[in-house]
């Protein structure tokens, strides 16, 4: 289902053998855009933002050069549900903070906008194995509701977010075992994924391990 690519596969060796190297594990994270940008998710219309785009990126580095940040902004434009902020470094937490307080000021947003600027995650693609199909009505198969809960309310699971709903398939079609394929937020490197792969948990009465 998910699937990545694998490593090119290795030269031949040269005593005409035919065996290949070492296989190579499949990744199972993806690189999302590059972190020198910030996003800022907005509920308002973005258009008048845009236009005032030399006006944005004057004002925000006015505050990173006043907070004795070396970032710099270097253009803003339409993205997603709000806009990107194309930036030199990749930004910190405090400096997310600053162009926070300033973009606000600029944009003359309304008091009740919403306004984080975050950084671009990449995702991981990882299974649950060991869970019934069926759930607590042995009719009716489990449901993306219940895994979200069980993700939510378990210390394995801190810190995780999903980045779409689970997909729960069955082994195979005369199995009463599931596949639980889950998208989460993730770094480049997969440190998240990495924590997790072969951590086991309850779910329900199943033991189950991803």
């Amino acid at each position: 289902m998910h699937q990545s690519g694998f490593g090119a596969s290795a030269s031949p060796n040269r005593g005409g053998t035919g065996s290949s190297g070492a296989s190579r594990a499949p990744k199972i994270t993806t690189h999302g855009p590059t972190r020198r940008q910030m996003l800022i998710p907005l509920n308002t219309p973005t258009a008048e933002v845009v236009a005032n785009a030399a006006t944005t990126v004057e004002s925000c580095n006015r505050g990173l050069v006043e907070a004795h940040s070396k970032l710099r902004v270097e253009s803003v434009h339409k993205a997603w549900d709000g806009i990107s902020m194309s930036t030199n470094f990749v930004a910190s937490a405090a400096e997310l903070e600053v162009i926070k307080q300033w973009f606000k000021k600029v944009a003359s947003l309304a008091a009740s906008t919403v306004v984080e600027p975050c950084l671009p995650q990449s995702k991981s693609f990882l299974k649950i194995l060991g869970v019934s199909y069926w759930g607590n009505n042995s009719s009716l198969p489990i449901t993306q509701a219940q895994v979200e809960s069980i993700i939510a309310n378990t210390p394995v699971f801190e810190g995780v977010v999903l980045a779409s709903c689970p997909c729960i398939m069955k082994v195979s079609p005369s199995s009463d075992i599931s596949v639980i394929w889950i998208d989460i937020w993730d770094s480049q490197k997969g440190s998240k994924s990495k924590t997790l792969i072969n951590r086991s948990f309850n779910f329900g009465h199943y033991t189950a391990i991803v």
